[in-house]
């Protein structure tokens, strides 16, 4: 395990609601794996906070950690909307047993909203290593102006034919020029759009009530425990 003084740099915008977190690595190596996470220390009016993150940078992207944040009105949420290039962290970690299986495995993601930074760790992985692994996202939000690192994920599919993204919008405002799917992720979707679901792993990540219900929904297609993996998002504030 690591641990080192850095600082807020790159501080980016990526929907309305969500920023992305650069900190630079201060020490000569920080291995960790792509869907770990990590414990941030920073200071809230003069006193020391730790909250844990998912890395959503991948372990190929050299000399900086990632974590992306949906900001709420929780305390420690408002301290890092509110932090400046230069701001004092601490970080500490990797911990984590949401990672990659096997090359040549076949994966499906379920996931939501802030949930994709695991996955988003993952795919831009495998995508800088040009690795073997057949992958379908599954990605659900409320509206099309939330979906975080959409650019990035259009051009993993491009960059990689055995990489499938589909999204899924839940809320009232669909565009009219919308080309993906509405509704939420259940065990129909997942029949109609992964039609070798008893060939695949499932990883799902999120809120605990959105994962308790993904892991219902993939349990009723009688997928194996065995293949089914979750991260819940706890402390999701």
């Amino acid at each position: 395990m690591w641990q080192f003084d850095s600082e807020f740099t790159d501080i980016i915008q990526r929907t309305p609601s969500v920023k992305s977190f650069h900190l630079p690595i201060h020490i000569q190596n920080a291995p960790y794996k792509p869907g770990q996470f990590f414990f941030l220390t920073i200071k809230i009016n003069g006193q020391e906070a730790v909250h844990h993150f998912t890395i959503s940078s991948s372990p190929t992207d050299q000399g900086y950690i990632e974590f992306t944040k949906r900001i709420t009105p929780h305390e420690f949420s408002q301290a890092l909307d509110n932090m400046s290039p230069g701001d004092w962290a601490h970080l500490q970690g990797p911990a984590g047993e949401f990672v990659l299986p096997s090359e040549g495995s076949k994966i499906a993601f379920l996931t939501g909203g802030i949930g994709i930074t695991p996955v988003r760790s993952m795919l831009r992985y495998i995508s800088h290593q040009k690795l073997n692994y057949d992958v379908v996202l599954l990605y659900g939000n409320g509206s099309a102006e939330e979906i975080v690192f959409r650019d990035e994920l259009e051009e993993i599919v491009r960059s990689n034919h055995s990489i499938r993204v589909v999204h899924v919008l839940s809320g009232p405002n669909i565009p009219p020029d919308w080309t993906g799917k509405t509704g939420f992720i259940n065990k129909d979707l997942v029949m109609e759009l992964v039609p070798d679901y008893m060939d695949r792993l499932f990883y799902m990540s999120g809120p605990p009530k959105m994962v308790m219900i993904l892991v219902e929904q993939i349990s009723a297609l009688k997928v194996p425990q065995e293949h089914i993996f979750r991260d819940s998002f706890t402390g999701y504030d």
